[in-house]
């Protein structure tokens, strides 16, 4: 699946040549390949099988998966990295067959890890690659920066004469995008004042996932709801090694509070352009956030593993690390500044000779292998699309609240997902806070500690007083009832508006106030929203105030 949704960026240079057919084959020579024939059926490509494949005679090959097997393609080979070029590092042959992925926990490392010894070979860009019985393989040797071709020289001086510097496809694609990015953020549920925050993890023991599985669950449990969306981006390998539904079940909590998970088929690129803060790992998605002049921490990078020299090398030695014990809001600080300061720019210089220009340059280099004179019309960029960025997520229905009353007529509520557990030292476990619950919850221990019961029908609330002593309260998108005192709220605009003026009134009363004290009318201060409503008996008609618009650094 990473080879598919790399061709993604490629295949557009052939857009509206007639004079070309694309037929797609796998060679069954990944450590993961479940799902792909699947998505590109569905894609309506032309997939034939590779018994079929080695069997026919072709005009151009291309492949970003280097296997074993080829050199059994009758056709000009032009091998291309599926990630940020080529920077990592390998201790092992080229795999000819299937190979069965590494499954199990993997407790984190501790201490300092020594690197290993030896020579080792950067993946894509060595003998064992790209020699096969004395010859080289590629016609076409596919470089996205000039650091590249002298690692080539150093290792497999004969293949210089294929190499291709042609910049990065994916980077241009994004470089494009860029002005989309409001439409990026709304797909995933933010407003101009939210700060989005992505998690990528690529696949294996060192990466964030395998490192710290609990890190999205503990960024869901501490960053505010209401100000805060949590992505997270994982590697197709990590989707289709375990299986869609098993992953989905592993982040059933972290799915539940609120995380969007994008699919691997398509939209992470948006994700990431959408984000003010990426936490991330030694895989290419972090690299390309980097690049993408995105606020970046690293979870997890074993250094030993990256080629030295490499836009990921540069990455490694540059970007702030994160402290997963440490608070998170004071950390995505550092991060912006150094952003903002253009600290990780030389990982962008890195990242491509060509930038702009890669679409141009493939096309040459594919047509000329073709020798098939290159269409009129200049090649494609196109930027990617806000309608393919579909993240799964599912409605947060319990809440940890902190109401803040000032000045006897303002409370500001803070909300924190209650299906993820917070750390004891971090908040809402440091503040003053209460439970609400929806009825359909699945949790039953939250509703047992709920202080106020979200309904469906305001005729259920009798019994959920009767079986729950501490709730207080119940609320429908109308209406407030107390346990002793009926209906306090009624003719509410929603549910959000029904539960804040809950909220605040709980907490009014939790402090030894009469009720009789309560302010005939309050101001709401709800996330980036400000409501003004009636705590007399009636909501007052309102509009939607924002504060000024406050970018500049993560939410205090």
């Amino acid at each position: 699946m990473t080879a598919v949704n790399r061709f993604a960026d490629i295949l557009p240079v052939f857009d509206s040549d007639q004079r070309v057919q694309i037929v797609y084959t796998c060679p069954q020579a990944s450590a993961v390949d479940n799902g792909v024939e699947e998505h590109l059926c569905a894609m309506g490509t032309l997939l034939i099988p590779w018994e079929q494949a080695v069997l026919t005679e072709f005009d151009l090959a291309l492949s970003v998966h280097n296997s074993g097997n080829l050199h059994d393609i009758h056709a000009p080979l032009a091998i291309l990295s599926h990630g940020i070029g080529y920077t990592k590092k390998i201790n092992r042959k080229p795999e000819t067959g299937n190979r069965k992925p590494e499954t199990g926990n993997r407790k984190p490392e501790t201490g300092n890890r020594k690197p290993e010894t030896g020579n080792r070979s950067v993946y894509g860009l060595s003998r064992e690659w790209l020699v096969r019985d004395g010859s080289v393989v590629p016609r076409a040797v596919v470089l996205s920066h000039d650091e590249q071709y002298a690692r080539l020289a150093g290792a497999v001086p004969e293949a210089l004469d294929a190499a291709v510097v042609a910049g990065d496809p994916c980077f241009d694609r994004m470089a494009v995008s860029e002005p989309r990015r409001r439409d990026y953020r709304r797909a995933l549920g933010a407003d101009d004042d939210t700060w989005v925050v992505v998690v990528t993890s690529t696949w294996g023991p060192d990466s964030l996932l395998g490192r710290n599985p609990s890190l999205i669950a503990q960024l869901l449990a501490e960053l505010p709801g209401d100000q805060h969306v949590v992505a997270a981006v994982l590697h197709p390998n990590t989707w289709y090694a375990h299986g869609p539904a098993q992953i989905r079940l592993w982040l059933g909590d972290s799915l539940r509070a609120g995380l969007r998970l994008i699919p691997p088929a398509h939209g992470w690129q948006q994700a990431v352009l959408a984000a003010d803060v990426v936490i991330g790992d030694f895989g290419a998605v972090t690299g390309y956030a980097a690049c993408a002049g995105r606020a970046t921490l690293l979870a997890s990078f074993p250094e030993h593993q990256i080629a030295e020299g490499s836009a990921m090398d540069e990455l490694g030695r540059t970007a702030a690390r994160l402290d997963p014990a440490a608070a998170f809001l004071p950390q995505f600080g550092t991060a912006l500044a150094q952003a903002a300061e253009g600290g990780l720019a030389k990982v962008r210089e890195l990242a491509t000779s060509l930038p702009g220009s890669s679409a141009a340059a493939l096309r040459k280099s594919f047509y000329d292998l073709m020798a098939l004179p290159e269409p009129e019309r200049p090649a494609l960029v196109p930027p990617y699309s806000a309608s393919t960025l579909l993240p799964e997520q599912l409605p947060v229905t319990s809440w940890w609240v902190a109401a803040e009353w000032h000045d006897d007529d303002a409370v500001e509520l803070t909300r924190w997902p209650a299906d993820v557990d917070p750390r004891d030292d971090q908040p809402p476990n440091t503040v003053d806070r209460h439970l609400v619950v929806q009825q359909a919850h699945p949790r039953r221990d939250l509703h047992g500690n709920a202080a106020i019961v979200l309904l469906d029908h305001l005729h259920e609330a009798e019994q959920v007083f009767a079986g729950r002593p501490s709730c207080g309260f119940t609320v429908t998108s109308a209406e407030v009832v107390h346990r002793d005192r009926g209906v306090v709220l009624r003719d509410l605009s929603d549910v959000d508006e029904a539960v804040a003026c809950a909220s605040a009134i709980y907490r009014w009363i939790s402090c030894g106030r009469g009720w009789d004290e309560l302010p005939d009318t309050a101001t709401l201060r709800l996330g980036n929203r400000q409501l003004t409503v009636s705590l007399s008996g009636r909501s007052l008609a309102h509009a939607e105030a924002r504060p000024p618009h406050r970018h500049d650094g993560p939410p205090a």
